[in-house]
């Protein structure tokens, strides 16, 4: 009966996050827009932040009010697989145009997803104990990457005129505030049902992070590349792809871990699927050869890429059996 209840719960603040993520990703992109980004920035820090939001939430609560933060690295992991392989995946299918990736992406984006993987992978061999040292790496490497798009927002400025916005920005930014707090209570209530529910089925809450949770906070990152890829603009679509994992690995982990260090020292990590997080550095390997050789997608690619997670997926659902 408590497996059902907390199963309802997680439902319905799924379903609740989805909701608040529309309104918070346009408010997100209307955002971009009105700080003048070139389509693949935006893609990568404005919409990437804003579908990531929930992710990072997951993780902040983990660590700090449940003292789990194995629970917010197993549903950023499972958001990172869900984000490269699903995501582009639908949006082959759903483009009006063949689903072409420019150089800017694949040489700036995926080699700091790889960069962001590879930390996340070596930390978690390396490391039993994550503190400080831990989490200004990450948030050094996020700083890097910004300092990365600073430039290319730059040179797109002296290139580009500046649109009018045909917005109020003063209520885009109180939809942006406002969908951050109603999205912060309805993922706290998915991550404490969702470790009760781990807890009451007698599974690794890691297991229940990468699917169960991961599946809930993927949903806005969805929603934004999909509908982007709907409107043809590819390049928003897979920047946010990639810019998504980037954020949540660097920042969606960094900044709970720096917090946490400060109010209770370092955190202990018990991990004992290490083989999600190898598969993980694999796949942004692979992602990155496949765009660059093509740096395009064909419908066959998209059918493999789905299939890959499909088998993945069912593979961390039978671990939960073992």
């Amino acid at each position: 009966m408590h497996a059902v209840i907390s199963l309802a719960i997680i439902a319905v603040m799924s379903y609740f996050i989805y909701f608040i993520g529309e309104y918070f990703a346009r408010a997100s992109s209307n955002l971009g827009d009105y700080f003048h980004l070139p389509k693949s920035v935006k893609g990568a820090t404005f919409d990437a932040v804003s579908s990531s939001m929930p992710e990072i939430m997951v993780a902040l609560f983990a660590v700090i009010s449940f003292g789990k933060f194995e629970v917010g690295i197993g549903t950023i992991a499972g958001s990172a697989f869900f984000n490269i392989l699903i995501i582009p995946a639908i949006c082959v299918f759903v483009a009006p145009v063949a689903f072409k990736v420019n150089k800017e992406v694949i040489h700036r984006d995926a080699k700091f997803y790889i960069l962001a993987a590879g930390m996340l992978l070596g930390a978690a061999l390396i490391f039993k104990q994550w503190g400080f040292l831990i989490a200004l790496l990450f948030l050094a490497g996020y700083a890097a990457y910004l300092f990365v798009i600073a430039k290319d927002t730059k040179k797109h400025r002296k290139t580009n005129e500046k649109k009018n916005i045909a917005f109020n920005i003063k209520k885009e930014v109180a939809i942006f505030i406002g969908s951050i707090i109603f999205m912060g209570g309805a993922t706290y209530l998915l991550t404490q049902q969702s470790i009760l529910l781990a807890e009451t089925l007698n599974i690794s809450p890691v297991i229940v992070a990468f699917t169960i949770i991961a599946a809930a906070t993927s949903v806005p990152d969805a929603v934004v590349s999909i509908t982007n890829a709907k409107k043809g603009d590819i390049h928003d679509a897979t920047s946010n792809a990639f810019g998504s994992n980037i954020f949540d690995i660097f920042v969606g982990l960094g900044l709970p871990l720096l917090i946490a260090t400060i109010i209770s020292g370092p955190t202990t990590i018990i991990f004992d699927n290490i083989e999600i997080l190898i598969a993980l550095f694999i796949s942004s390997i692979a992602m990155f050869f496949l765009f660059n050789i093509n740096e395009k997608l064909s419908k066959k690619e998209a059918r493999i890429m789905l299939l890959a997670y499909a088998l993945f997926f069912a593979y961390v659902v039978y671990l939960s059996f073992v």
